[in-house]
């Protein structure tokens, strides 16, 4: 979906990217939250460019956050 693969198969890539995009802004959530750091670029470079307000943030951040 990102890193290599987004280079490699770039149309099946960006047509995933468009599906990913769309349920998170379906639900409406204030981050979205992912383990892979290429995936996490990707989601949120669309993101940011829709000017979506979405933050992104790798799952260790979540799991290291202390309340």
């Amino acid at each position: 979906f990102g890193g290599t693969f987004a280079v490699k198969n770039a149309d099946t890539s960006m047509a995933m990217l468009g599906d990913k995009i769309r349920h998170i802004l379906d639900t409406r959530a204030e981050v979205c939250v992912a383990a892979d750091n290429s995936c996490l670029m990707h989601i949120g470079g669309a993101l940011h460019r829709q000017r979506s307000g979405v933050r992104i943030a790798h799952l260790a951040e979540i799991l290291a956050a202390q309340e």
